[in-house]
């Protein structure tokens, strides 16, 4: 009998603590992670694709310095970009030659 009781009241507390995380989840209520990410503050996201060819693009090689229009990172010395700036909507093909360097 006692090994029941137990049970039951293992049982009930890991539903009744369960409950809070289960209403966390819903973002009826909460916010979304959209609004998150475009949250004051936060790192904007790349509006390019991070990775060619499947590898993880240099971002310091365009954004170390500035070039092609890129903005200049204020941090060049962190080297994981992808840890803080996520990917955003492409806005940008960076594989196709930008105005005025095209190929002759």
């Amino acid at each position: 009998m006692k090994r029941i009781i137990k049970a039951a009241l293992i049982t009930a507390t890991g539903v009744l603590l369960a409950l809070p995380l289960a209403a966390w989840g819903s973002e009826e209520d909460g916010v979304t992670e959209k609004e998150v990410s475009s949250a004051e503050g936060t790192p904007p996201e790349a509006p390019h694709s991070l990775t060619k060819g499947g590898e993880l693009r240099n971002c310091l090689a365009c954004h170390g310095e500035g070039i092609n229009g890129a903005p200049q990172t204020p941090h060049p010395e962190r080297l994981t970009c992808t840890q803080c700036h996520g990917q955003g909507e492409i806005r940008v093909d960076l594989d196709k030659p930008s105005k005025g360097t095209e190929k002759k």
